[in-house]
């Protein structure tokens, strides 16, 4: 393997990294840590408004690398190669589960997001606050997924 194969494999790591440990910091650190706060609306508001923004470009830096690492560790990107081998299907899986990440990830920051934050601040915990909440496990959940998917991957596939 060549030197750009590991670098991009590198990068793909601390994308994921970032991407995962950032859902985990908001519910785990964040939230219990801003509970009382006099604030806690406005900074969980513009918390989420700052990880969205790193948070998407680490999305696209993952897709990006994951192409890449499929080309520079030489393998074929083609229909065939991923709906004809074992290898190729488990790809497949993760590309699907991937989509259904980002899918949710926009539903959940451009839209369900911004209306929990408007119960909120509305002093109404309604069904949005629900929906974000929910969301965002289900979108931590996708990222397990992937992630496991990937080692497996990395590691020559099942």
């Amino acid at each position: 393997m060549e030197l750009s194969y590991y670098i991009s494999v590198f990068f793909h790591f601390i994308f994921g990294a970032f991407w995962i440990g950032g859902m985990l910091f908001l519910p785990l650190v964040l939230l219990p840590s801003i509970k009382n706060h006099p604030n806690r609306i406005l900074l969980l508001q513009q918390t989420g408004i700052k990880f969205r923004f790193f948070g998407w470009i680490a999305l696209i830096g993952l897709a990006i690398t994951g192409i890449l690492n499929m080309y520079l560790r030489g393998l074929p990107l083609s229909w065939d190669f991923i709906l004809q081998s074992n290898y190729g299907n488990l790809l497949q899986i993760k590309m699907v589960l991937f989509i259904l990440m980002m899918l949710i990830g926009v539903l959940h920051d451009f839209y369900i997001g911004t209306k929990s934050i408007e119960e909120m601040k509305a002093v109404n915990n309604g069904k949005f606050k629900q929906l974000a909440r929910w969301s965002g496990r289900i979108n931590l959940l996708l990222a397990f997924a992937i992630a496991f998917i990937g080692i497996v991957l990395s590691r020559g596939g099942f």
